[in-house]
């Protein structure tokens, strides 16, 4: 990866796997997962899609619980600057389809805000659907660019964020089983 200078950008061993994201063909941009609840029925959360070889290689099985990090959020926690940390952490769900040495995860997940929280709207509660918070949001764990330092790395030719140059470390948080795995087809 480089930075917006165009000076390429080593983080060294630690962190060494390829995240990228994706668009899982039942989410888009709004108005569909995990707002929608017909489809969050098909596909409830996203998962940490890794190949079994990448997994095998640092101990983690279908199902485990990890969290991401990277250079620029060695924590892997998202800052809500709220009082609410959130952790990038999500299930492992294997895929051959994923090249070795990359994590993917599809967006539209993982939500804090859409009505996933309790907020108090004019002195009403409104009680928030945690079925919103489901699934993970890579975001916060997108490599900060070195020059610009409150944006993460672009695609200087396409002008948008890059999606596929961060490198991450998954860290391995608790076991777990993936249930309904005729529903959660997460490619």
């Amino acid at each position: 990866p480089k930075g917006y200078d165009d000076r390429p950008i080593d983080d060294g061993d630690e962190f060494p796997f390829r995240l990228i994201t994706y668009k899982h063909i039942l989410g888009g941009q709004s108005r569909t997962l995990p707002n929608n609840y017909w489809l969050a029925n098909v596909l409830p959360k996203n998962y940490i899609l890794m190949n079994k070889r990448t997994a095998a290689s640092i101990g983690i099985g279908e199902g485990d619980i990890v969290r991401l990090t990277s250079a620029t959020n060695p924590d892997g926690m998202w800052d809500l600057r709220t009082g609410q940390r959130i952790p990038v952490e999500g299930q492992v769900k294997l895929a051959e389809f994923v090249r070795p040495g990359v994590i993917a995860v599809s967006w539209s997940f993982g939500h804090w805000a859409y009505g996933a929280n309790d907020t108090v709207i004019d002195g009403q509660l409104i009680k928030g659907d945690p079925d919103r918070k489901k699934g993970v949001c890579p975001n916060s764990v997108f490599r900060t660019d070195p020059v610009l330092k409150d944006v993460c790395l672009s695609d200087l030719i396409g002008g948008s964020t890059s999606f596929y140059e961060t490198n991450v470390k998954v860290e391995f948080v608790k076991k777990g089983k993936i249930e309904n795995i005729h529903l959660a087809t997460d490619a």
